[in-house]
């Protein structure tokens, strides 16, 4: 069972608001449904619940809280030099090579024209590095040194786009940079990787 969620607000017209996020997909049956009035049952006082519901229900919770602190913000980005993006960037097939999920994220746009994008997924019954092994993206393998708060990383480029995933606990946080070279994006990805790695869960 895959889980990925935390509601976060479209990018377009909202670039002057922190914290400005958007949705990759969006999953059909989310929106609200209207039906028919019907007479509201009360409940039961002798109903008990069941406690196995209340752990998952709980478990879902913290992983969507966790999914939406590892989301990079405008102010985690104030130094790099980037801007909500008018428009959404293209996603590169790596993230599309990420397990199944309604991925949420954010993009950005530098000044120099390049893209960033980042999606942000959290598995209730997948510890992310187990998810993260399973990834195979075309393109050359990118090194880059494990930073502090991941537990694995990996990372390719492929055609001026480099993607970096890091993973620890349950969440996988993906960053991807498109410019006019293969190396331009490297150079930027990598700078990414320890920001994005401190806003990953902390593990006990």
């Amino acid at each position: 069972m895959v889980l990925s969620v935390v509601l976060l607000a479209g990018l377009a017209g909202c670039a002057d608001r922190p914290n400005d996020l958007e949705t990759y997909y969006n999953t059909p049956g989310n929106s609200a449904a209207t039906t028919s009035a019907s007479p509201a049952l009360a409940p039961s006082s002798s109903a008990t619940p069941d406690p196995a519901v209340a752990a998952s229900s709980s478990a879902r919770h913290a992983i969507a809280d966790e999914v939406a602190a590892a989301v990079l913000t405008k102010d985690d980005l104030a130094s790099e030099g980037v801007r909500a993006a008018a428009e959404r960037p293209d996603k590169g097939p790596c993230f599309n090579s990420v397990p199944a999920g309604d991925p949420r994220g954010a993009s950005w746009t530098y000044t120099s024209g390049s893209t960033l994008i980042q999606q942000v997924t959290g598995y209730l019954d997948q510890n992310a590095t187990d998810v993260l092994s399973r990834v195979q993206c075309d393109g050359q393998k990118l090194s880059f040194p494990l930073p502090a708060g991941a537990d694995s990383a990996r990372g390719w480029c492929a055609n001026g786009t480099c993607t970096v995933l890091l993973a620890t606990g349950h969440v996988l946080s993906g960053l991807q940079v498109t410019a006019t070279t293969t190396t331009r994006a490297s150079d930027a990805v990598k700078s990414l990787v320890p920001l994005a790695a401190r806003k990953l869960p902390a593990q006990p």
